[in-house]
């Protein structure tokens, strides 16, 4: 009899294990997070959007019980940083300037994949005599400090010959940014493309493009997990980066570039104006994944940055902060090696 009951209670245990393994698998919810834009509800205008809109995550996890959601945070990387720490989320891309002072701030992160981020421009007054970033010497400059777009004008203008003590930075953020340089009361602005309609309106003129003029410069980031995530639930994490790199794939495809285009203008951006900024860009260049030596490159780079602007005390460890088994096991199953071929360190202009 006591055989029998401990035969039995062992059977029930065993199975107690089993279901519990297998629910280990995935959670019920999978919580992604990505920059957002625009009034009302917010929307990204990267590759995740690009996994959203088309369902290239969601569809990793059809007939299971694991559902995904996207939070799109209008308070960019530091929110992102937030919602991490407060573990309302599991996934995020975004700048790699806010996620290494995430992870200088104790976040227990891992990068599954690089990604990438705005393109950067520069807009100058047409009366001010400034055609290229080598005229900037002397020049009244305004950027928003610490973040990507800093790190980006930085190594632009070392590129063209101009260090920080050759030119006034002025801090600034987006709107008064706008406001300081239609006023005349800074010569140049360094941002994004919402400067580009200032061309438009004869307010400033692009004397830079990232895309154009030197894409080893433009913004830049990283395709996040948690750690606890990954370690807990790697099945589902190889599910999520499956996804996201099917999304990359279909962002290469030229003929898929107008579509693109029309998701990004959920956050509020009109369609024209996005296939301005983008016109000089390779998609599959530009979100190309790989964690290689270019990655390597900028990140060591960004790293430098945010200890040299005092952004962090000390920096994260780049090999053990990234993770690129899962990466490279979807492209060898999907045959993806060719679309996004190793990179070399790039040397900027």
């Amino acid at each position: 009899m006591f055989r029998r009951l401990t035969l039995t209670m062992a059977a029930v245990a065993g199975l107690a294990l089993a279901s519990a393994g297998q629910a280990e698998d995935a959670p019920s919810t999978i919580r992604l997070g990505d920059v957002g834009f625009g009034f009302g509800t917010p929307f990204g205008v990267g590759l995740q959007a690009i996994a959203d809109a088309k369902g290239f995550i969601a569809k990793e996890f059809e007939g299971t019980e694991t559902t995904v959601s996207w939070t799109y945070f209008t308070g960019t990387g530091p929110a992102i940083n937030e919602a991490f720490a407060n573990d309302q989320i599991d996934f995020a891309s975004y700048g790699a300037v806010p996620n290494i002072v995430g992870a200088a701030g104790g976040l227990d992160t891992v990068i599954l994949a690089s990604t990438q981020g705005t393109n950067i421009f520069a807009v100058a007054r047409p009366d001010a005599g400034i055609e290229t970033l080598s005229d900037l010497k002397g020049k009244r400059v305004a950027l928003q400090k610490a973040t990507i777009i800093h790190w980006a004008a930085l190594e632009a203008l070392k590129d063209a010959g101009v260090e920080e003590s050759d030119f006034t930075l002025i801090d600034l953020k987006n709107a008064d940014q706008l406001a300081a340089i239609t006023a005349g009361s800074v010569d140049a602005v360094f941002g994004a493309d919402f400067l580009l309609p200032l061309e438009q309106k004869g307010i400033a003129k692009v004397i830079f493009s990232s895309a154009r003029d030197n894409p080893a410069v433009s913004g830049f980031g990283g395709f996040l997990v948690s750690r606890d995530f990954v370690e807990a639930y790697p099945d589902a994490t190889q599910k999520v980066v499956d996804g996201y790199i099917h999304a990359a794939e279909w962002l290469a495809d030229p003929a898929n570039r107008d579509e693109a285009f029309e998701i990004w203008a959920r956050a509020g951006t009109p369609v024209e104006l996005i296939a301005r900024s983008n016109a000089d860009t390779d998609f599959a260049e530009a979100y190309n994944p790989r964690l290689d030596g270019e990655f390597e490159r900028r990140y060591h780079s960004a790293l430098e940055f945010a200890l040299e602007q005092k952004l962090v005390r000390s920096t994260p460890d780049l090999e053990s902060w990234t993770d690129g088994s899962f990466l490279n096991d979807t492209l060898a199953r999907n045959e993806l090696d060719t679309v996004w071929p190793e990179r070399t360190p790039a040397v900027s202009n």
